[in-house]
Formats: structure tokens, C-alpha cells, sequence
């Protein structure tokens, strides 16, 4: 009963970080009909930079947060700008918005891997995220709680609120979603850490999580993110974490089998 309510809440918390890169794609989405491919990338700089801003630099934490919102955001905004709505001119915008946003991704890559590892200090490309929840651990029963952990879901579903309201209200609401997958990163950093090799994998289970709870509704990444979650910590604890991209794409097929259109979708009439 233990390892079944740790697995629950540790998928909660995976989940969330999940549902914050599902909820940028849908944002952009949104707003332009495209998928950004490089937003998991988006959450690697947030992790990354942040870490750099506040344990190198000696930031404060607020200020290394904030440097990293408008960091990335820029970085978003540029890619749509660029990439997206440069290519959009052309009959095979489509494909070029694929093709576009993938090198953005291997370009925010290769920055990133040359500024980590450049020093010798971090040659596997990952640098340790030290907590700033000051608190530690406390049990709960049997659970042992982490609050560095459990602050990531409550961080997800106020960031949602937001975008939710904001998004609805103002054109500036569909430019977050660089600045979303960014905090997304930062706020995760002490339990994924600042790799720069986090990008295709979160980008892959944020893509996963917005199309299961519904693209582009706002508050479908959030349940398909903690949906998704469970399914991958699920798959780890009872059977090898080496299976989890397979589960979570059978998930996702199994859920486009029955509604296609995501959780939160609603069917539309063809003729």
C-alpha cells in the first residue's frame, strides 16, 4: 500500500512538470496552429540558466527567476517569430515550421552544451539543482512527504489559472509560452537537474500530455500531465523505467482511440 500511494504522488509531481511544457505547446498553439518542437528546450534553459544565475552568479532567487522568465520568453517569442511566422508565407509552411522548429532546438542545444561543458567542470552536461524549499522531509503515516516536490503541483495549477485567465483576456497571453516552459524548468530543476539533454524528453511527454487532455485547451495538459505522470512512475515501480516512452505512446493511442480529440475535446461533425 506504501509503494502504491508514494507511486501516486511521485506520478502527481512528474505530472506536473509535464502538464507546464503541454501547457506552453497548447498556448502556442493556440495561437498560431503550430507546434513548437523546441519547447521541452525551453525547459532545459529554465533549469539550466537558472541554476547558473543563482548558485554561480550569487542571485537571488527571485531575481535569477525573473532574468529566466524574460529570458525565455524572448527565446519563445523569437522562435515564432522566425520559425514559425517566417516560414508561414510559404505553400510549404508546414513542413518548414517542422523543419524550423527542430533547429531551433538543436541550436538551443548545442549553445547550451558548449556553455555547460566548456569549463571541464560539468563534461557529462548536467549540472547539480541544489533545493530552495528550505524545508526537508517529514512522514506522513509510512509516506516520507518532500516539499521540494510537492510544491510542483500546486506551481502547475496556478500557472494554469493564469494562463487560463490571461490568455483568455490579452493578445500577451499567447507569447507565454516560452516564459511558461521556463519556469516550468526552473521549478523542477532540483528533481530533474539542469541537463542539457532534458529537452527531447520533456518535450516528447509534454506533446503526450497536451494531446491527451485535449489540444488546445488550457487546462488539458494539467490532466493529461498527471495522467501521464502516473502512467510513467507506474511503469517504473512495477515493471522497467527503460519501457516508459512505449507505455506513454500506447497511452496516448489508446486514448485517440476512444477520443480522439483529447479529455477536455470536444467532437466535431464532418461531412
Amino acid at each position: 500500500m506504501y509503494k502504491f500511494l508514494d507511486t501516486v504522488i511521485r506520478g502527481v509531481q512528474v505530472g506536473s512538470v509535464y502538464a507546464l511544457v503541454g501547457l506552453g505547446i497548447n498556448i502556442i498553439f493556440g495561437a498560431t496552429g503550430v507546434f513548437n518542437f523546441a519547447q521541452g528546450d525551453m525547459v532545459m534553459i529554465g533549469a539550466v540558466l537558472g541554476v547558473t544565475l543563482w548558485t554561480a552568479t550569487g542571485l537571488a532567487f527571485p531575481v535569477a527567476l525573473l532574468l529566466v522568465i524574460c529570458v525565455t520568453a524572448a527565446i519563445g517569442a523569437a522562435t515564432e517569430i522566425v520559425a514559425v511566422r517566417g516560414t508561414a508565407r510559404f505553400k510549404q509552411s508546414t513542413v518548414l515550421w517542422v523543419i524550423s522548429t527542430l533547429g531551433v532546438s538543436i541550436i538551443i542545444q548545442a549553445v547550451a552544451a558548449n556553455r555547460v561543458t566548456e569549463s571541464g567542470e560539468h563534461a557529462n552536461g548536467t549540472i547539480n539543482f541544489p533545493p530552495y524549499v528550505p524545508w526537508g522531509t517529514f512522514r506522513l503515516g509510512e509516506l516520507i512527504i518532500t516539499p521540494q516536490r510537492a510544491i510542483l503541483f500546486p506551481i502547475a495549477i496556478v500557472l494554469t489559472l493564469i494562463v487560463s485567465l490571461f490568455f483568455r483576456r490579452t493578445l500577451w497571453g499567447r507569447a507565454l509560452g516560452g516564459a511558461i516552459a521556463g519556469v516550468g524548468g526552473f521549478a523542477a530543476g532540483p528533481i530533474t537537474q539542469a541537463s542539457v539533454n532534458l529537452g527531447f524528453t520533456v518535450t516528447l511527454q509534454g506533446f503526450i500530455a497536451a494531446t491527451i487532455g485535449g489540444i488546445p485547451k488550457i487546462w488539458g495538459p494539467l490532466i493529461g500531465g498527471v495522467l501521464l505522470g502516473l502512467v510513467v512512475q507506474f511503469t517504473t515501480a512495477y515493471w522497467d523505467a527503460a519501457y516508459v516512452n512505449v507505455v506513454s505512446l500506447f497511452v496516448l493511442l489508446g486514448v485517440l482511440l476512444v477520443k480522439p480529440q483529447g479529455i477536455l475535446g470536444r467532437a466535431q461533425r464532418t461531412l
